[in-house]
This record gives structure tokens, C-alpha cells and sequence, in this order.
């Protein structure tokens, strides 16, 4: 988990610059559209880093459970294998799957393997989407009192994303210090998942009981 908290502090640093560099900008007159600009894309940076995190903590998952095979993992990802070996297979490929499970030849996915066949989410991620993701694996559920915030992140990112709003219309109206809670929510909830997930490792929650 280390290169994971360092990857995460790195992006609170970026996060952290970012605002400074908004609330400088913003007391210079006529920077009006410049700073709109700058707003949403905090808010842009904010959800890559929801984004990544979840992916980083997702591949370590996956990469600790990839050496182990099916009668040795939880419940949890007991499912996530079946899922990933047999569903929309047909049945001649699952009587072979099924086989290869039997004689302990299979171990689960890797994580870029399993997403090219399960999709866990797609530019779609909030704070109940993401206890969603992690709650699939077994590691927790975040139980964040600023849920709301994260919830503004993902709407705003689609908006921007789709085309649906210009970067300076976006937050145009949004406060520095209204910014600055949304991105103290957002590192809060996934440090949650940060700290859920060491523990899940220090406890072995991917294996078997």
C-alpha cells in the first residue's frame, strides 16, 4: 500500500496547489472567465483522483487475490470470479472453466484482465457508487457525512465531460471555500477506502475464512 499513499498524497499536494494557484487568480480584477476556467478544472482533477485511487486499490486487490485459486478465496470474490470466468460464456466454454476450477488451475484475474470482460464503472463515480465498487470485494462501505460533495464532483465532471457545459460556465459560481470542503470530502472518503483497505489486507478478507 505504500506506493498507493504516496501516489495519494502526491494528488492531495496537486489538489492543494491547484486551490492556492484559483485563489490567487481570483484577486486579480477581470479574471472573471480565467478563474471559471480554473474551477472546473479542480473539479475535473478531483474526480481523476477518485478515479485512479479506486483503480490503484483495485489492481493491488487484484494482484494479492491472482495467486490464489477459487476454493481459497472469500465469498466476496468467489463471485467476482464467477462472474468473470462464466457469465455471457457458452457452455461449452464453462463445462472447460468449470473443470479447470475443479482441478485448481484457474487463479483469479488480474485487474486489466477483469475489466475487459466485468465493467465496474464508467466515469460514474460518487460516494455511493464507490462503496458499491469496494463493497463488491468485500473491503467496506464509506461513510462519509459530505456524501453531497462528492456527489457535485461526479455531476459537474459529466456535465464538462459530455459537453453539456463549458469549463467557464461550469462552476463559474461556485466559492473558493465551497471548492476547498468538496476537496476535503473527497480526499476524506478515500482515505476511508485507503485505511478500509489495509486493513483488509492485514486481515486476509480476500481469502477464505
Amino acid at each position: 500500500m505504500f506506493s498507493i499513499k504516496a501516489d495519494f498524497e502526491e494528488k492531495r499536494d496537486e489538489a492543494e496547489q491547484l486551490i492556492n494557484h484559483i485563489n490567487e487568480v481570483s484577486k486579480v480584477a477581470g479574471n472573471i472567465n480565467t478563474v471559471s476556467i480554473l474551477k472546473s478544472s479542480f473539479i475535473i482533477l478531483l474526480y481523476n483522483v477518485v478515479e485512479s485511487t479506486t483503480v490503484l486499490v483495485l489492481e493491488k486487490v487484484h494482484d494479492k487475490a491472482s495467486r490464489h485459486n477459487y476454493v481459497e478465496l472469500s465469498d466476496h470474490l468467489k463471485k467476482l470470479f464467477v462472474e468473470y470466468y462464466l457469465f455471457k460464456e457458452n457452455q461449452k466454454k464453462q463445462q472447460i472453466t468449470l473443470n479447470n476450477i475443479i482441478e485448481s488451475s484457474v487463479t483469479f484475474p488480474i485487474y486489466t484482465e477483469f475489466i475487459k470482460k466485468v465493467n465496474l464503472f464508467s466515469g460514474n463515480i460518487d460516494a455511493r457508487e464507490l462503496s458499491k465498487i469496494i463493497g463488491r470485494y468485500g473491503i467496506g462501505k464509506i461513510s462519509s457525512k459530505d456524501k453531497d460533495k462528492l456527489l457535485i464532483v461526479k455531476n459537474k465532471r459529466n456535465k464538462i465531460a459530455h459537453g453539456e457545459m463549458m469549463f467557464k460556465e461550469c462552476c463559474r459560481n461556485m466559492t473558493i471555500r465551497e471548492l476547498d470542503e468538496i476537496k476535503k470530502a473527497v480526499f476524506d472518503g478515500l482515505s476511508q477506502m485507503i485505511i478500509m483497505t489495509e486493513y483488509y489486507f492485514d486481515q486476509k478478507r480476500y481469502l477464505s475464512n
